[in-house]
């Protein structure tokens, strides 16, 4: 009778350890399937996502740049004042620094208004994608992946001067947008940069060039 009972609770014992090892395998199985998936489709999903965040980024910036440069009246003269001696000589180039942070501060606000604006968008991976197999690359149903943008917006003024001829100098002032981009996506995220020179006033100066060309000129009123 001892022996029986024996070999009852040994059964007893080992199909308690089946039962806690089955589910414990499953488990397993299924944590190695999601992290080779995450492995395989990581690539494609922030490759994508950049791409996608890229594009929508580049267009709200030129549909803010352009919005904001056909309503602006600032001319050269608004943003610059070019001193001179008695002699013609090009003393100073001096930013009216009023005009020029009110014009950045325009372009800035509007990048970052229309930026904000870009609402939440999707990519579709197809699950062949998963196999790591060539041929199976873009088959299959598709794997749908929402992406949330959001973005941080600067910028920067920059005067660029060219000779053009004798006594002659070209003078250019440029508004250096500058856009940092997160892609936020469930388990993954990505970033980019865009950066567009924006020349809000050009004309050429004429007078005698001093011979140290170059940022020595500039000075703020």
């Amino acid at each position: 009778m001892k022996s029986g009972a024996v070999i009852v609770k040994k059964r007893r014992n080992t199909r308690k350890r089946t039962n806690l090892i089955i589910p414990f395998l499953l488990f397993l199985i299924i944590a190695v399937f999601f992290i080779y998936a995450d492995f395989c489709l990581r690539p494609t999903v922030v490759t994508m996502a950049k791409y996608k965040l890229q594009g929508l980024v580049e267009k709200a910036v030129n549909s803010a740049i352009i919005t904001v440069m056909d309503q602006t009246q600032y001319k050269y003269d608004d943003l610059v004042e070019i001193r001179k001696n008695s002699e013609n000589e090009i003393v100073s180039v001096s930013y009216n620094s009023l005009h020029i942070n009110k014009l950045r501060s325009e372009l800035v606000y509007a990048v970052m208004d229309y930026t904000q604006r870009i609402p939440d968008t999707y990519i579709y991976i197809p699950i062949g994608n998963m196999a790591g197999i060539d041929i199976l690359n873009n088959k299959g149903p598709k794997l749908k992946f929402k992406i949330q943008p959001s973005s941080y917006t600067e910028a920067e003024i920059e005067s660029v001067f060219r000779h053009t001829g004798i006594n002659q100098i070209n003078h250019q002032i440029f508004i250096n947008i500058k856009v940092t981009a997160n892609a936020l996506i469930p388990n993954y995220s990505t970033s980019i940069h865009s950066e567009n020179k924006i020349c809000v006033a050009e004309t050429v100066i004429i007078g005698k060039v001093p011979d140290e060309l170059g940022s020595d000129l500039l000075d703020y009123n």
